[in-house]
């Protein structure tokens, strides 16, 4: 449970610097196909499809070493749910990765694409 915990944590801290920074929520915790994506949010029109890993005790790149190609393909599967429930197919979209460490909050923006064709 407190692995959980932390996780919330840490996907509210993301949100709060995010929204701070102009984004605005659509969705958390999004569940769909074999994925789940910890926020959705729109930066202008673009729809920003966020993994949060909180690594409170952790070294700077961890959280980020630890979206692997295969989180990665559950996360463009749950996305492509989402944007079919939502007919919004053409929207621009980005995945971001937001790690929380020892060091502080990095948002890394564009940090994958998906494969061709998605």
């Amino acid at each position: 449970m407190r692995q959980y915990d932390s996780g919330l944590r840490g996907e509210a801290q993301a949100e709060a610097y995010l929204t701070g920074l102009g984004y605005v929520t659509a969705a958390r915790r999004y569940r769909g196909g074999d994925g789940e994506i910890d926020l959705i949010l729109r930066d202008g029109e673009t729809l920003v499809f966020v993994e949060v890993k909180a690594r409170p005790a952790g070294q700077a790149g961890e959280g980020l070493a630890a979206v692997t190609p295969a989180k990665q393909r559950r996360m463009t599967h749950a996305a492509l749910q989402y944007l079919t429930e939502r007919e919004a197919f053409g929207c621009p979209v980005r995945f971001d990765v937001v790690e929380i460490t020892a060091a502080g909050l990095r948002h890394v923006p564009d940090a994958f694409r998906p494969r061709e064709g998605w």
